[in-house]
């Protein structure tokens, strides 16, 4: 679900030309298993009804607990698999949003990583992109170019 927010940030890259990219990695602090939100048929959870049909139709959401509300009514959730060493207690079975995490989509809904993650989401030309232009400048150069770079002159000196 994209915010107001992750509008205008999604707006920004296609302007600038630019992509979200992931750098880091998972550094085991468990942020991402507390103080989660979860949604059920593209809208984001804010009772509990709405949680226990989530539950009864997917029981792996089972393994979230709902510990309070954001400032927007959501539901906030922590995973109950969580171990004290921050650690998944459950780490084959897990869930594929604990699988896709970090997802870009965080940021596109206007959301970002939690505090002390070991991911970055930054904007920026990806090096393929930058890359491919380069070779596609060289690739098109034109043959009286590619003579001349290579020391052959095309004018004829008859």
């Amino acid at each position: 679900m994209i915010s107001i927010a992750g509008w205008w940030r999604q707006l920004r890259l296609r302007m600038t030309g630019k992509e979200l990219i992931l750098t880091g990695h998972c550094c085991q602090c468990g942020a991402c298993c507390r103080r989660l939100q979860l949604e059920h048929r593209g809208k984001w959870l804010r009772s509990k009804r709405k949680f226990n049909t989530l539950v009864k139709t997917d029981p792996e959401f089972a393994r979230f607990e709902i510990v309070g509300r954001d400032k927007q009514g959501l539901l906030v959730f922590n995973c109950r698999m969580l171990d004290s060493d921050n650690h998944c207690t459950d780490y084959q079975q897990r869930p594929q949003l604990c699988r896709d995490f970090p997802h870009k989509g965080i940021f596109l809904c206007g959301g970002a990583l939690p505090k002390g993650c070991g991911f970055t989401l930054s904007e920026g030309i990806p090096f393929a992109r930058i890359l491919h232009q380069q070779q596609s400048k060289h690739h098109t150069t034109s043959p009286s170019e590619q003579g001349a770079r290579h020391g052959h002159n095309n004018i004829n000196n008859s």
